[in-house]
């Protein structure tokens, strides 16, 4: 089995771009019948987390079978946001059936299947074939929030965009396949480089993507104001209020990204509960510095944040915010 998980981690690494990929073997007690058919894995893809169900017979698999026990398996991993099935070999048949109930899965160095990460390699010529995606990636998000905040030149290049946002250039390739694949964009070649271009105008770009995009804040924490030694970046209701006549909140908000918050995050001591001097942190999906200015978060990573509000005040603010943005 550990084989298996070291096949599987080195060869998603490969096919993605993604050298952030780590797994960690979980042992949850769960019934029989499920633990003598798998084996659980906890897969962390950046900043994204995701169950791997490993296989340990592939004989007699059946993706029906399947498909009922994998509501018995989500229910006791419900902090996952996805999942994906591992198996050393899976016959054809089988592996056909899996795509069209849109099963994830993966054959270490044969063959792959993975909507949520918008890939899909086919056995015979181990070509990507990009795939629309529900939710784009954090790094797919940071070049279209990109687009939207920058005087970015189209047509452009994977490596252009890594140079610009600090990710490497397969990462930026497997972005633009997302954003070509759910039709936000084209791509096109020219002598040796492969250039994206966006096809709407900056407004039309912002309302065809915002169904895929997501909330760029993780999780929040709550440290003492003064322990914060890094830029303050104001992000949530303390930025909204700093352009609008919304009431600061008691706390200050503030935004930092995963490598400035593991700056600190040894230096800190988390409080549980509103303090004097204390201050919440949230930490983003991609790194808030990238879009800032003037010391606020980017509007549109603002308004995403905070979209779901029910608060009404918050959501006029939001609401005027996006009515003065200059398209």
């Amino acid at each position: 089995m550990d084989k298996l998980i070291n096949n599987f981690l080195k060869y998603v690494s490969k096919v993605s771009g993604e050298t952030d990929i780590h797994g960690l073997r979980l042992s949850e007690r769960l019934p029989q019948y499920l633990s003598q058919q798998y084996a659980f894995l906890e897969i962390r893809i950046g900043e994204r987390q995701f169950l791997g169900v490993l296989l340990k017979e592939p004989e007699g698999f059946r993706p029906v079978a399947f498909s009922k026990h994998f509501r018995q398996i989500m229910m006791r991993f419900k902090r996952f946001e996805g999942y994906c099935l591992v198996a050393r070999k899976l016959p054809s048949y089988v592996r056909k059936r899996m795509i069209e109930k849109k099963i994830p899965f993966v054959v270490p160095d044969h063959q792959l299947f993975w909507p949520e990460l918008g890939l899909a390699i086919q056995e015979r010529n181990a070509k990507t074939e990009p795939v629309p995606v529900s939710t784009f990636s954090p790094a797919t998000q940071a070049v279209i929030i990109y687009a939207l905040t920058a005087n970015i030149i189209s047509p452009v290049t994977p490596k252009l965009l890594a140079e610009e946002l600090g990710y490497t250039a397969m990462t930026m390739s497997r972005a633009s396949d997302e954003i070509v694949a759910n039709e936000l964009g084209q791509e096109v070649r020219f002598k040796r480089d492969r250039l994206l271009i966006f096809i709407k105008d900056k407004k039309g770009l912002w309302e065809a993507a915002l169904p895929y995009l997501r909330d760029p804040v993780r999780e929040t924490v709550r440290i003492k104001k003064s322990q914060l030694i890094t830029s303050k970046i104001k992000a949530g209701e303390t930025a909204l209020a700093t352009i609008s006549m919304l009431a600061s909140p008691k706390e200050p908000i503030y935004a930092l990204g995963r490598h400035a918050w593991k700056n600190l995050a040894d230096k800190v001591e988390l409080v549980p509960i509103e303090d004097e001097d204390t201050c919440k942190i949230q930490l983003w999906r991609y790194d808030p510095v990238l879009f800032a200015k003037d010391g606020i978060v980017d509007r549109f990573s603002l308004y995403l944040s905070l979209r779901n509000e029910q608060d009404e005040r918050v959501q006029a603010a939001l609401e005027e915010m996006m009515e003065k943005i200059k398209w």
